[in-house]
């Protein structure tokens, strides 16, 4: 069922242990962002962006929950397992960072979303192991893959030191995620379907183009972009492409796996 996205925190022994295993977060300098003078659209906008990263951080935890389950059922190494595991904490840290800064900035913008549907799905009666190959895939080698760039960027571009703390807190996280996909495509080796991953490629990729090959938008000046931590578009869109062509398509060729054209 569709709903305004709510987030909530319980306290306790939950957060205790949170802050153990990834301490850190309480000491970024959080209150100085509210301080800030932004006009109201551009206000407005900020909260949106970042409403938007707080869902897109809880749909990773999702994913890499989904790609854990499936690892276990395909037998991967303890490792290995846990290491996708692992990656879950830091989404819903993730989460945590994008809707504080969201606060900071008036609250979060209206956001509707069904949570029951936010793990990815795969086509029925897979194998565990191609279930594996194909959420590593769509997570990690391309999701992950191309978020670490534009979080770089919009680190890079971030004036505030909330912003450039936060964006700096999470892309240092995001790096590994992006290798783990490779790491489990090696683990599969040859006893998945390289042509069908070509495919979940093709239609992973379609589903970002539209970040670097659709129209251009309208951009606030840049000392409003940089006080948010939001990257030039063409600065957005030349990151992607590179990402795409370098660090998506190539290592999947190395590994026998062929993008279809379109």
């Amino acid at each position: 069922m569709t709903a305004q996205l709510e987030l909530e925190w319980l306290g306790g022994a939950p957060e205790a242990r949170l802050r153990r295993r990834r301490p850190g977060i309480d000491a970024l300098p959080w209150g100085t962002l509210a301080a800030a003078e932004l006009a109201p659209e551009l206000a407005a906008a900020a909260r949106a962006s970042w409403t938007d990263g707080a869902f897109s951080e809880y749909a990773s935890a999702a994913a890499f929950t989904a790609l854990t389950a499936a690892l276990l059922e395909a037998g991967a190494p303890i490792d290995l397992v846990a290491m996708a595991a692992d990656f879950v904490v830091d989404e819903m840290v993730h989460v945590e960072l994008n809707a504080r800064v969201a606060a900071e900035l008036g609250g979060a913008a209206p956001y509707l979303v069904d949570l029951e549907r936010v793990a990815p799905v795969t086509e029925p009666g897979l194998p565990a192991i191609e279930r594996a190959a194909e959420l590593a895939l769509r997570t990690s080698c391309i999701g992950e893959a191309l978020s670490v760039p534009v979080l770089a960027g919009s680190t890079r571009a971030a004036a505030h030191p909330l912003t450039r703390a936060v964006l700096a807190r999470i892309v240092r996280d995001e790096r590994p995620h992006a290798r783990l996909g490779w790491l489990v495509l090696d683990w599969c080796g040859a006893r998945v379907d390289r042509a069908r991953l070509g495919r979940v490629a093709a239609r992973a990729l379609a589903a970002y183009a539209p970040l670097w090959a659709g129209p251009p938008c309208a951009e606030p000046p840049a000392a409003h972009r940089a006080l948010v931590g939001w990257m030039a578009e063409d600065a957005l869109r030349q990151a992607l492409q590179a990402a795409v062509r370098h660090d998506v398509l190539a290592p999947l060729a190395a590994r026998g796996i062929t993008v279809p054209a379109a």
